[in-house]
């Protein structure tokens, strides 16, 4: 092969002004260019210059906007059934946009490749070795170093394939799992397209607003108006029911915004368009909300929150956010002896009492923590032969019952109960506090049921008025096992098993720890029952609480929905098990920011709550 026919060749010469020019020459344009003074004759490479912006491209191609560009000069491009290797440069001038977590897209032409970047490197340029005293105290002195002495590489993680999924009635965009590899020198584009990042990263058009997209704490901007990125919880019957009859659980530490961030979910199930089917039946109805609240803040539902303007009622309306008072709102409070409810409820107020009747089949509510099984056996015996017995049955007349000489006798001489047992029993049940709660000058619980369990209705029950931690347990646990108790059987009371329920209960690691008792495992099996059927029965759980490692793992593995807000406790942290990349970040999301884990809705992500809330919040 002769010399002329190699591609090019490079001749260095001199412009006259001490630069060093290079043209390439070919055969096709050797003799273009033979006759030209050498000052005049056309350089094919433009001259580059290191900037800190970006200079447009003149072929409109969006190449302008690009973050950098796929290449194989540090690795060689790879994707495998269990991963890929894909390596980008990027620029000068995007390097400080660049995140960790960061959303891309990659375009093929015809598809793009949705991805996340999860590792940043900085690569030498030149050889040299900058770890000696030298170099380091030249640095110290006066550091010359510039961007472009180093290759700064982002590596991506494929999440999908974006593609135009084509019907009789259109074209949509849909997903599908990375199976292209890009090829070298495409472009790195961020997403600024509010449709490609939801359904990359599975995410509804529209549902129960949680939050807005983010990463590293900050919003994820788009072209659209308004420019953040909704995240919404699936509300429909299209692949199934509602996730929050799969049920939803809030963590965080103390201080985190755990309240404001659950008024802020709750409300969005308050909507009057918001119904839901019940099984055996079409008809759809509101959901009630009923929520125990223990530092009485979930009565301010009630009103309106008076620091809302009128840019945040545009941007709510413009991302379907409710927002505004629940005015059908009521507070239930337990009738207690010598306790009085001052709270700041402004909704309507109706006092009920637990009528000592509903232990017939709960014995657990008078049988505290700490009873041994014998002792727990001998309670159940003794209170089915006292109900038994005609007459009204009270509290008093249960104490009285048990406290009778001839009664112990009986049972003792009998060897139904072990003398033992008997007095451990007696001593545990006749106690001063319960006497304060049971048969009190109030409407039973049980009688109300149809004013509480309403459609559409949001039933606040405030504890925080009550001194004694066990008989605002007591309250707590008997209107749970009220719900539950009537939605799984088949003869349960009408108002409550004819509708939706949506049972907000914070402080839920109080209630659903794990079984230290025989009463705590009958309660924790007759709750991990109600998590697994609320699906089907129209009953959906919302725990809150700031020691998820405590709830019994029964009824843990039935939440679908997990918000994650701070959590310093490494035990509570590993007890969410999520993704590593997630899981470093926990402890140092600030107030506001959560990690979001719900895979029958969407692929893990970060989000920001609203700054303000949609109802008073004090």
């Amino acid at each position: 092969m002769r010399d002329e026919d190699i591609l090019s060749f490079v001749s260095r010469v001199s412009s006259g002004t001490g630069t060093t020019k290079v043209v390439i020459r070919t055969n096709e344009n050797n003799s273009g260019e033979k006759n030209l003074p050498v000052e005049d004759k056309q350089h094919p490479f433009e001259d580059y210059e290191p900037c800190d912006s970006v200079t447009e491209s003149a072929s409109g191609n969006g190449s302008e906007s690009a973050l950098g560009i796929i290449t194989t000069g540090f690795e060689p491009l790879e994707i495998t059934d269990t991963g890929a290797k894909i390596t980008g440069y990027i620029t000068t001038s995007c390097r400080r946009n660049v995140r960790l977590g960061t959303y891309v897209i990659v375009p093929y032409g015809d598809e793009d490749l949705f991805a996340r970047i999860w590792k940043l490197q900085y690569v030498q340029e030149y050889s040299v070795d900058d770890a000696t005293e030298i170099h380091s105290r030249r640095m110290l002195q006066f550091n010359d170093t510039d961007e472009v002495d180093y290759k700064f590489l982002a590596c991506l993680d494929p999440i999908c394939i974006l593609y135009e999924q084509k019907t009789k009635n259109g074209s949509f965009l849909a997903r599908r799992m990375g199976d292209r590899i890009p090829r070298p020198n495409t472009p790195i584009m961020p997403v600024t397209e509010k449709a490609k990042i939801q359904t990359g990263l599975n995410i509804p058009g529209e549902g129960i607003f949680l939050g807005h997209l983010s990463v590293g704490g900050e919003l994820v901007k788009t072209h659209a108006v308004p420019p953040t990125v909704p995240y919404y919880l699936r509300n429909d019957y299209s692949m199934g029911d509602p996730l929050i009859f799969r049920h939803m659980l809030v963590c965080g530490s103390t201080g985190t915004g755990k309240t404001f961030l659950t008024k802020n979910i709750l409300r969005q199930f308050m909507n009057d368009d918001n119904r839901y089917k019940l099984r055996g039946s079409e008809e759809r109805k509101n959901p009630c909300l009923v929520i125990m609240d223990p530092q009485d803040e979930y009565s301010q539902m009630f009103e309106d929150n008076p620091e809302l303007a009128t840019d945040d009622n545009f941007i709510f309306r413009a991302e379907k956010v409710n927002f505004g008072a629940c005015k059908n709102t009521r507070t239930f409070v337990a009738k207690v002896d010598g306790e009085a409810y001052k709270g700041r409820s402004r909704a309507e107020q109706v006092e009920f009492t637990i009528p000592f009747e509903m232990v017939r089949y709960n014995s657990w509510l008078i049988a505290p923590v700490g009873m041994t099984e014998l002792q727990y056996v001998g309670v159940d015996l003794l209170l089915d032969d006292y109900f038994k017995k005609t007459g009204q049955h009270t509290y008093n007349g249960f104490t009285d019952f048990i406290g009778d000489d001839r009664t112990r006798d009986h049972y003792v001489e009998s060897g139904k109960i072990h003398e033992s047992s008997f007095d451990g029993i007696v001593r545990r049940v006749k106690n001063r506090t319960l006497a304060r709660v049971f048969d009190q000058p109030a409407r039973p619980i049980s009688e109300i049921l149809g004013q509480i369990f309403k459609p559409g209705q949001v039933s606040v029950f405030p504890t925080e008025y009550i001194t004694s931690s066990r008989i605002r347990d007591l309250i707590t646990l008997t209107l749970m096992s009220t719900i539950v108790d009537n939605k799984l059987s088949t003869s349960g009371d009408a108002a409550v098993k004819e509708t939706p329920i949506i049972l907000g209960l914070d402080e839920a690691h109080r209630y659903l720890a794990g079984a230290s008792g025989e009463h705590s495992r009958k309660l924790i099996s007759k709750f991990a029952d109600a998590a697994r059927q609320g699906r089907k029965e129209g009953l959906g759980l919302f725990l809150i609480t700031q020691d998820p490692q405590d709830i019994d793992d029964t009824v843990f593995k039935q939440i679908n929905t997990r918000i994650i807000l701070n959590l310093s406790n490494d035990a509570a942290i590993g007890t969410m098990k999520v993704k590593k990349e997630f899981e470093k970040r926990i402890p140092y999301l600030k107030k506001g920011q959560m990690i979001v884990q719900s895979p029958d809705n969407s692929d893990m992500v970060e989000i920001i709550g609203l700054s303000k809330c949609v109802v008073r919040h004090v």
